[in-house]
């Protein structure tokens, strides 16, 4: 079998990643429900959906930096991050959820990256 090319390793890493973040986040918001009950449990699960959107986010941001220029505007970039967090203060403020959950929610993409790092540095996943 043929060396993967780079284009490929970095698919299959974002790839991975994301179904870190799913599994990360579904298995926190479990043991948040049980831990501290449903209400925290969504806390967490609210910023665990806002840390994928955020990884996502930055994806974007490197698919633009990386691609073709001139595809979307300065503007637009910071008119979503205003929206984002405009929304996560309404929803922390106005709905009276756990900021310390949600906050841990938001770690969830930076423990699937450090996961995603830890297979390949173990298992070596992406060799040729």
């Amino acid at each position: 079998m043929p060396p993967a090319s780079d284009v490929d390793v970095y698919r299959r890493v974002l790839r991975r990643i994301a179904w870190l973040v799913l599994i990360v986040g579904l298995v926190g918001t479990a043991v948040a429900v049980m831990l501290r009950g449903v209400a925290f449990g969504a806390a967490f699960l609210l910023g665990a959906v806002l840390s994928g959107a955020s990884l996502w986010r930055w994806k974007k941001i490197a698919d633009a930096i990386g691609g073709p220029s001139g595809r979307r505007s300065v503007l637009g970039w910071v008119m979503q991050l205003v929206l984002v967090a405009a929304a996560a203060f309404v929803i922390i403020v106005y709905l009276k959820v756990a900021a310390m959950a949600v906050f841990l929610g938001l770690l969830v993409s930076a423990a699937a990256v450090i996961l995603a790092i830890l297979l390949e540095l173990v298992w070596n996943i992406n060799s040729g």
